[in-house]
């Protein structure tokens, strides 16, 4: 199995915990380490990759793109959820900038 999921840093103080919860995507909580869950779920070879580099500037490319085409996209989207897109794209490079956000390619082999 191969997927890719953002999750929040590890080692970080409760209060930075707080703020990467408040600036990633919604799945982003999780009380474990996913490759801790992938491991409970019964896969062998777990690794994770660490493309946070890559996501970051896709990021930035995606928000820059937005900008580029606001007003095409205000007038699909409105403005208010484009303003709201953009906002939360801002606040999710800042939380990777930040090093409280990682982006992950895990794999592993289902053991059945």
């Amino acid at each position: 199995m191969a997927f890719i999921t953002v999750e929040i840093s590890p080692g970080l103080s409760k209060t930075q915990h707080r703020k990467a919860a408040l600036r990633g995507p919604r799945a982003v909580v999780s009380s474990s380490p996913v490759d801790e869950l992938m491991t409970a779920a019964r896969f062998t070879g777990v690794a994770l990759h660490d493309v946070t580099e890559d996501f970051l500037r896709t990021v930035r490319a995606w928000f820059r793109g937005f900008d580029e085409y606001r007003r095409d996209l205000e007038h699909v989207l409105g403005a208010e959820e484009w303003a709201e897109r953009q906002r939360d794209r801002r606040s999710m490079i800042e939380a990777i900038e930040e090093g409280l956000l990682r982006r992950l390619i895990v794999t592993g082999t289902n053991r059945s």
